[in-house]
């Protein structure tokens, strides 16, 4: 029988492996893979930690220097899944309006399937920006937002950003967040991003979160809003108690694994925000 030290160094390369695959992990996701109890899950958690080759977060662990991996190396990671997502998310923008489009790989497969006629699209993402740019599609007009570069998510935030958010009237926003909690909300890694996703959420009139199942169970650093903020969630999957929670705040969630249903248009998804 292979040494308990022999076994947890076998499960610290799984986890190291899990994380560089995927970017972040769950402790209960970890448990199972590895036939363990959570707490054992937590102490290798833990000792990773203390080496600095991971960063605890509520319900499981992200790569220390996840957000310094270059924005290429964060698309590749889940890309089908975030295309499926995105594809999904499509039937939702009608012609003739205005979006706002979040940094982050799922929202840059969002742009890139974008056709709509007549659409204004608000962006601080500069890869999103360029993929509309190089589609060229003549009914959508790109407007970069100003701001400070952050050259791990090559997006621009700071005050010039949020004061552009202040003065526009959205009617929707695409947005992408990397952790999602029932208790800990919606969050992202630096408090940067965090205003700048608060002053869209006030911008817009509807709201949709692009996301998919590893971003569930995560708090990954200061809150943004809410689940129950949001009017539709586009998913790959969802845990049931989310699902509980959407449906007890009349959220509506597409699922990607479900491409024959048709998307609700958000203008007659809800009425919530209509002011």
């Amino acid at each position: 029988m292979p040494s308990p030290q022999l076994m947890a160094d076998e499960r610290h390369r799984y986890v190291l492996e899990t994380l560089q695959q995927h970017g972040s992990c769950k402790v209960a996701d970890l448990a199972q893979a590895l036939g363990v109890s959570e707490m054992t899950i937590h102490r290798d958690l833990s000792s990773l930690a203390r080496r600095n080759l991971l960063r605890k977060v509520h319900g499981g662990a992200v790569l220390r220097n996840y957000i310094e991996l270059t924005y290429q190396d964060r698309v590749v990671q889940n890309h089908a899944v975030k295309v499926a997502v995105a594809r999904r998310a499509l039937p939702l923008v009608r012609p003739e309006t205005s979006l706002y489009l979040a940094p982050g790989s799922t929202a840059y497969e969002f742009a890139n399937l974008l056709e709509t006629d007549a659409l204004q699209v608000y962006t601080n993402s500069l890869p999103t920006a360029t993929a509309l740019a190089r589609a060229g599609h003549p009914g959508v007009t790109v407007t970069l937002l100003g701001g400070q570069l952050v050259g791990f998510v090559e997006a621009l935030v700071g005050p010039a950003t949020e004061a552009a958010l202040a003065d526009l009237k959205l009617d929707y926003a695409i947005i992408a967040v990397t952790g999602v909690s029932l208790n800990g909300g919606l969050t992202v890694y630096t408090e940067e991003e965090a205003r700048v996703i608060r002053a869209v959420l006030r911008a817009a009139r509807k709201t949709v979160l692009l996301t998919d199942t590893s971003k569930y169970d995560l708090v990954a650093g200061p809150k943004v809003g809410l689940l129950k903020d949001m009017h539709v969630i586009v998913t790959d999957s969802m845990p049931p108690s989310y699902r509980e929670h959407c449906a007890a705040n009349d959220v509506e969630i597409l699922f990607s694994e479900e491409p024959e249903v048709e998307g609700t248009p958000l203008d007659t998804a809800r009425g919530r925000n209509e002011a």
